[in-house]
């Protein structure tokens, strides 16, 4: 027999640390969870980035744009 082999990346997060959605509730409640995992992803995403890369983007971000 064959061993299942599992995919994982350096970018998983384990599922207890993930905000929950629950069943029922309102459209302003889905829309709270939903600000919540985004923030969640974001953070991790933020503390992957190198401090060079946060630099280029504070200095792109204070250039002028002219559309």
């Amino acid at each position: 027999m064959k061993e299942k082999k599992v995919q994982t990346h350096g970018n998983t997060v384990p599922i207890e640390k993930l905000v929950r959605f629950k069943w029922g509730g309102t459209t302003s409640e889905w829309d709270e969870e939903a600000d919540q995992v985004m923030n969640y992803l974001q953070d991790h995403l933020d503390d992957k980035e190198t401090d060079l890369e946060k630099e280029r983007k504070i200095q792109y971000g204070k250039q002028k744009q002219y559309w």
